[in-house]
């Protein structure tokens, strides 16, 4: 996306991917975005961005969008959460850039204290932490709480010590930081072929990269609310995620997260 001429880069984007999430756009949940950004001092812009929807999604974004200059529509082909994210975060033009979920589990008011956190230069990247010490968590059935838990630890082990969630969607960069790291995935590059809309190990894969390339990162506590979704299978999501994670642990032993920045 080009700025047009005479507007200012924002200061701040934020990527949501959507895969049939009319409930909760129905929910208001972007009208409740756009009041929470309108009231802030910086520049800001808003990326939906559709994973080949198969319900009213796009429809309800786009009404939103002619409501709002802030808001922008783009569509892809359903090819998974990683891919979505990736495409919002790569035509970014904000000096911040931080990813979220379109059913606001993470409280909004966590976006200025990222935010502010990347401004002083304390981090490089920030992530939402549910299992930190001051972190709130809403409404989590034990058996989320299990998995959770269990593949933290799994992570911590093999691939990221010291990180207590690295699943929460709820993520921000420096741009720089961003641009090179989207461009950088092995597994959740962009030519992959996930085409389900499940829980995948895209986060641990982007930190391990953040963590391998020297970028500071800041995990900080945060007000999260479950929201039910028929999305997630236990048994099926740990096999795969399980997987996933070491399969990154072995692109990590032969050094492919580990290039220098430039």
């Amino acid at each position: 996306m080009e700025l047009t001429e005479g507007r200012a880069r924002p200061v701040l984007s934020i990527v949501i991917p959507a895969y049939d999430e009319a409930d909760s756009i129905r929910r208001a949940n972007l009208q409740r975005l756009e009041e929470y950004l309108s009231q802030q001092p910086y520049g800001s812009e808003v990326i939906v961005v559709d994973d080949g929807s198969t319900d009213a999604t796009v429809a309800l974004v786009e009404e939103c969008a002619r409501e709002s200059a802030r808001l922008t529509l783009i569509r892809n082909e359903h090819r998974g959460k990683a891919f979505a994210v990736t495409t919002g975060v790569l035509a970014a033009e904000g000096d911040y850039v931080l990813f979220m979920d379109m059913d606001l589990a993470t409280s909004l008011e966590h976006i200025g204290q990222f935010l502010t956190t990347l401004q002083r230069g304390d981090a490089d990247v920030v992530t939402a932490s549910r299992e930190a010490r001051g972190a709130v968590r809403l409404d989590a059935p034990w058996t989320r709480r299990l998995m959770g838990k269990t593949f933290n630890l799994l992570v911590q082990a093999l691939l990221l010590p010291g990180l207590w969630d690295t699943q929460c969607g709820f993520k921000a960069f420096r741009r720089e930081a961003a641009q090179d790291l989207f461009n950088s995935l092995v597994i959740f590059a962009l030519d992959q072929e996930i085409q389900e809309p499940r829980v995948t190990a895209f986060d641990v894969e982007l930190l391990v990269l953040a963590r391998r390339r020297s970028y500071r990162i800041r995990e900080l506590p945060v007000t999260w609310r479950h929201h039910r979704t028929h999305r997630v299978n236990v048994v099926r999501d740990s096999y795969r995620m399980l997987r996933e994670v070491l399969l990154i642990w072995l692109n990590d032993r032969r050094g492919k997260y580990h290039t220098a920045r430039s």
